[in-house]
């Protein structure tokens, strides 16, 4: 059963007559005659009886009718509810901040073109952070890495995956590597990332059995970067935080290798702006290579 064949029916039902009825909804007589056969035949009922001077409905046509529009009522004004999703309306995003640097902004680009007058607010804060701003309320939709627990009857989508990156200064031994372990980077200095991703790079590192010297904790993954091209330390960064130029730096994949999923979450009622934010979140985004000095490796 398709909302076409209740429209159809509909139709049928107002004119008395296919013909018009075709006409009415700008399509051929035989698509008409052939959507209220196979609706007969899904349904197991007769729903017309046709004669030389038009047609009616049975009783049961009548009742199917009745609830055809009750159908279509509500789609319709489902639509609209959706559309005026263009008209007006705010949303509020809560990231964070790795997922903020070639992750997020195709997508607000992407919204900002198909709804204009949304007033848009992004916010950026660690996930525990934007999980408390979604539970409360500060925040219509976020982005969170997988993994961390959530509020109750959030509800959840796969944004993007990607690998964990060591991030070395240009000349450092272990940047001609292939790839590098876990242990190799806990003799050096390192500067953990607060933005996000500290809970996943200490996972990584237990599952390995070692501990890193945090000699440095910070944020900002450009202040990361800056730290490491100056010999300060070495550190661990998604694939996808990283800008596309960032010179003074060397990605070097981690072996074993290790991955992180960022998930859109939004709360167990979502306004309308967010439903449709996650809708347009959900196509492929192209891929965007990154200009490291290491890019043959990363």
């Amino acid at each position: 059963m398709t909302f076409t064949q209740l429209r159809i029916l509909q139709a049928v039902a107002r004119t008395g007559n296919m013909t018009r009825a075709a006409e009415e909804l700008a399509i051929t007589q035989s698509a008409v005659s052939h959507a209220l056969r196979t609706l007969e035949s899904e349904l197991g009922v007769a729903l017309l009886v046709r004669g030389n001077h038009g047609v009616s409905l049975t009783a049961t046509g009548r009742a199917v009718c009745r609830r055809a529009t009750l159908i279509l009522t509500q789609v319709e004004a489902l639509e609209q509810e959706v559309a005026g999703v263009r008209e007006r309306g705010s949303l509020r995003v809560g990231t964070i901040p790795s997922a903020n640097v070639r992750l997020l902004p195709p997508i607000l680009r992407r919204f900002e073109d198909a709804c204009p007058r949304v007033r848009l607010t992004v916010m950026e804060g660690s996930d525990h952070e934007v999980l408390e701003w979604l539970e409360t309320g500060a925040a219509d939709v976020v982005t969170v890495s997988a993994g961390i627990p959530l509020p109750a009857g959030t509800t959840t989508r796969t944004l993007a995956t990607d690998r964990m990156l060591a991030i070395l200064p240009s000349g450092h031994d272990l940047a001609v590597r292939d790839s590098v372990t876990m242990a190799e980077l806990a003799r050096r200095p390192f500067i953990m990332s607060t933005g996000g991703c500290e809970p996943l790079i200490t996972k990584v590192a237990q599952a390995a059995e070692v501990s890193l010297r945090c000699h440095y904790r910070v944020r900002d993954t450009n202040s990361i970067l800056a730290m490491v091209a100056e010999g300060l330390g070495v550190s661990i960064i998604p694939e996808l935080s990283l800008p596309a130029h960032s010179p003074g730096v060397h990605a070097v994949p981690l072996d074993p290798p290790a991955g992180r999923t960022v998930l859109l979450a939004l709360p167990a009622d979502p306004l309308p702006t967010a439903g449709a934010f996650a809708e347009l979140a959900a196509v492929p985004l192209a891929p965007r290579p990154v200009s490291l000095e290491s890019s043959d490796r990363a």
